[in-house]
């Protein structure tokens, strides 16, 4: 278990990673990752990251989740299930 701000930087770097190579689109992977890429200088301005990147991530996220979330329920305890 890291103790200070370097390990504990170090240490989430690669799960975040590993999560942005396999391309998933999340927004608290992108959240790291795009101003990590400003950070070293990629042509991209706050606004077009916050506008082409984040808005849409973040509303992706927001319904897939819910219906997978509500799916999942349904699934195990509803209709989709039969367990009426």
């Amino acid at each position: 278990q890291a103790q200070d701000m370097v390990g504990k930087m170090v240490g989430i770097w690669f799960p975040i990673s590993a999560f942005v190579a396999i391309g998933f689109e999340h927004i608290p992977a992108n959240m790291f990752m795009i101003p990590l890429g400003l950070l070293a200088g990629a042509d991209v301005t706050v606004l077009e990251m916050l506008y082409k990147n984040f808005l849409p991530t973040t509303l992706g996220n927001a319904i897939a989740g819910s219906l997978i979330v509500a799916g999942g329920y349904s699934y195990a305890f509803g209709r989709l299930g039969n367990n009426n």
